[in-house]
């Protein structure tokens, strides 16, 4: 797995299809999202969103993703009465209108973050990112996959099914658009992507977590020196590269606990430590708690 995919895959985000809408008329919604991210595909017509301050129209084709817990708005005209919802039912928005052409129609997805720290990568996006229609069009696997969204708010049969796993797969077409747009060359995420030999490193600790890593192995499997791999780290993510590699032990450990029926042994196994004791040891230094709490509380 790619080190994108393992990113998103570890931060455990529950998915929810929260609304595949044709709407008519007069209309407005404000989306509570105070733990939640997620995104707007409009598949015809247009509306207006609002939070922030800042006011965007938005077209036929257009995505807005939002990347964190910002309460927004999505409404017909700036005017527009709203009301605060949390699921949009289809029923509610096509009731009366059988023979009548929507106004607009949007399908939305939101991921509830879990409440516990987020991958630093996630905390360099901007709050929302808007892709217009235009730029859809230049990138053709994204525009495919509107395309089909677009076709499945038509569909009956296991359309909600199909459209999660659409929605799914423009979350990444998403966020490697914006990582292959973003002109930022200041430190962090964005850099370490584009540097072959701290993405080269990066993987091999996301694929093998488990690892008896050293500073000196991880330097000879990527094909350079031990103290340019940890100056590069230091320089592009202000954090040495065994730093990380623990913290991202420590933040399987703690989806081990909620996920798993295992034993504090087995855990501290799992993530790369050869004893319950020096697992405990170096949990209790990055939490301030004892893992056994986490793990009786888990059971």
């Amino acid at each position: 797995m790619d080190l994108l995919s393992e990113i998103i895959n570890d931060a455990s985000w529950k998915k929810d299809l929260l609304a595949k809408d044709k709407l008519y008329e007069s209309w407005g919604f404000r989306f509570p999202c105070e733990r939640s991210g997620g995104f707007h595909v409009i598949t015809q017509g247009s509306c207006y969103a609002r939070f922030l301050g800042i006011q965007l129209e938005l077209k036929k084709g257009d995505i807005l993703f939002i990347t964190r817990g910002i309460t927004h708005e999505l409404l017909s005209h700036p005017d527009a009465k709203v009301r605060e919802i949390s699921h949009l039912r289809e029923a509610d928005a096509e009731k009366n209108h059988k023979d009548q052409t929507p106004v607009t129609s949007f399908v939305s997805a939101r991921y509830e973050v879990p409440d516990r720290p987020q991958h630093p990568f996630f905390l360099e996006l901007p709050p929302y990112i808007r892709i217009s229609e235009e730029e859809i069009n230049s990138h053709h696997s994204l525009h495919t996959v509107i395309t089909m969204i677009s076709k499945e708010m038509d569909q009956g049969i296991a359309s909600d099914l199909i459209l999660q796993r659409l929605t799914d797969i423009m979350l990444y077409y998403m966020l490697r658009h914006w990582l292959e747009k973003n002109p930022s060359a200041e430190p962090g995420w964005v850099t370490a992507f584009r540097d072959d030999h701290i993405m080269r490193a990066l993987e091999a600790l996301h694929k093998n977590p488990s690892f008896d890593w050293t500073i000196e192995s991880l330097a000879k499997g990527i094909g350079i020196s031990r103290a340019n791999l940890a100056s590069k780290f230091k320089e592009v993510l202000h954090i040495p590269p065994m730093e990380y590699l623990a913290r991202m032990r420590m933040d399987k450990a703690r989806d081990l606990f909620q996920k798993e029926n295992t034993t504090l042994e087995e855990v501290a196994l799992a993530v790369g430590y050869s004893s319950a004791f020096a697992f405990s040891k170096a949990y209790k230094r990055f939490f301030g708690v004892s893992p056994a709490r986490e793990w009786k509380k888990a059971i």
